[in-house]
């Protein structure tokens, strides 16, 4: 072997265990904001308690922060292709990491809701950097792998903030959720500081003149939309109605607004790739029917299937650890037969597995429950990854952020939606309007129905993509 050639294979492993160290530093971030979602939902009756406050008054923890990842999400993106995703990366872990100093040590409950809308500002940057970095620090055979590997994290704080929040909570107290929070910022700081590596942005001076004005008018629609979807919880004195209403006026003053001005927020070119914005409106209807698992499921084993609280609680961490063991596996499998293949595969499976959804629990109770998510979650995978991978590759570089931040914009909106949408189409199939009165066999073809039409609106997206698709070359 000559000189150069070991000078070469050794830079090659240089890079290889560099790439690892980066792809670790992103995931480790990742974990944080997907903790903070589901970590503080275990604590809410202690802080109703605590600050002798409504049930509506305190979900605003948790309203407070998704609403302010959704208004702040395509900003941090495009912030991040301006002024480097690195930099903005460890500013968003920063301010996440103080955000949770602050609820730690609040002193009452509006103090905490107020930390919460800043912890969710810097989970924004957070979310909307780490799918941006890892699509350019890795070659195109790989992201794929990097992208079901981030999926995977994402299902792990998922899966685990419930645990870990119920652990902490019962030992020492609800401040003790946000100091962990605290503690992964400062470790996660000095980790992405020391592993991912710095960008050479070479993009012209004039995308450096940021759109202030269309961030605050898409945030304004964003916050309106959550808001309108999540009134029937927060007993706001506005109605859905108006405030989806009034989502969608600002909305459109948005859409005029970049059209007219010289350096637009979002080019509205990005928007030209017809077969990527049916793939993200393929990501925004997957995510709201696996909200509606979440939110729909818990209903039917308890009033249905009569299951206690905890029962419910082991059920419903099924489907996050089925994701974290199938998120990776995903992105190879990506890699190794390509995008379009997978996304298929995986719409598909999901079909199969929603249809099971419906049936399954009703015939079988707890065994077709579990039974249904072991086929779902791992199609809903597999599209997810596949559909990340598409969407970043098919961004230019000075896309990345933006590109990131509209999937993190539209798995927020899916959620939003399903936990909402859904549930309404649950219950209004049911005969009486207090679900606790509902018989058992209301209650099942109640479910039933709900997840027939979620097969059915899963397999429009499939048939869409499937078609439009076939001349593509791009999408192979």
């Amino acid at each position: 072997m000559t000189e150069e050639t070991a000078n070469a294979n050794a830079c090659c492993d240089e890079n290889r265990s560099f790439s690892k160290a980066a792809l670790f530093s992103l995931a480790l971030a990742l974990l944080m904001p997907t903790l903070g979602v589901s970590i503080t939902n275990v604590a809410l009756p202690e802080l109703a308690a605590r600050f002798h406050a409504s049930v509506a008054t305190v979900s605003w923890v948790v309203i407070s922060y998704l609403a302010s990842v959704t208004t702040f999400i395509i900003g941090a993106g495009v912030l991040g292709d301006i002024w480097g995703r690195k930099p903005l990366l460890l500013l968003g872990v920063g301010i996440f990491s103080f955000a949770s100093l602050l609820c730690a040590i609040s002193g009452n409950l509006w103090l905490l809701i107020a930390a919460r809308l800043v912890q969710g500002f810097g989970a924004a940057f957070i979310l909307s950097q780490t799918l941006a970095l890892a699509s350019v620090a890795f070659p195109k055979a790989k992201v794929g792998s990097a992208m079901g590997l981030l999926s995977t994290t994402a299902a792990i704080g998922t899966a685990l903030g419930p645990v870990v929040g119920g652990g902490l909570l019962h030992v020492f107290g609800w401040q003790s959720i946000f100091w962990l929070l605290f503690v992964m910022g400062g470790v996660s700081f000095t980790v992405c500081a020391l592993f991912i590596p710095n960008e050479q942005l070479k993009f012209s001076a004039t995308v450096k003149q940021y759109d202030v004005i269309g961030t605050l008018l898409l945030g304004l629609s964003c916050l309106l939309y959550a808001l309108s979807v999540t009134a029937h919880s927060t007993k706001l004195s506005v109605s859905g109605t108006v405030l989806f209403m009034l989502a969608i006026a600002v909305f459109t003053v948005f859409l005029i607004s970049q059209r007219k001005r010289r350096f637009p927020l979002i080019n509205l070119a990005f928007f030209q790739h017809k077969l990527r914005n049916l793939t993200l409106a393929a990501n925004f209807l997957v995510d709201a029917v696996a909200m509606s698992t979440l939110v729909v499921g818990p209903y039917y084993l308890t009033y249905g299937l009569g299951l206690s609280v905890m029962e419910i609680g082991m059920l419903m961490a099924v489907g996050p650890v089925v994701a974290a063991c199938s998120g990776y596996p995903s992105g190879k499998l990506v890699d190794l037969i390509g995008v379009k293949r997978v996304m298929l595969l995986g719409l598909l499976q999901l079909i199969v597995g929603v249809v099971c959804f419906a049936w399954l629990p009703v015939q079988f109770g707890v065994y077709g429950y579990i039974a249904a998510l072991f086929i779902l979650t791992p199609g809903r995978q597999l599209f997810l990854t596949s559909n990340h991978t598409f969407v970043m590759s098919s961004a230019t570089n000075q896309e990345k952020g933006l590109a990131s931040g509209i999937l993190n914009l539209v798995k927020n909106l899916g959620l939003m939606t399903g936990a909402s949408v859904m549930v309404a189409v649950f219950v209004s199939q049911l005969k009486n309007e207090n679900i606790a009165l509902a018989t058992q066999q209301d209650l099942g073809a109640a479910f039933t129905s709900t997840f027939l039409l979620a097969g059915a609106v899963i397999g429009v997206s499939l048939i869409s993509i499937y078609l439009f698709s076939a001349n593509n070359a791009e999408f192979k």
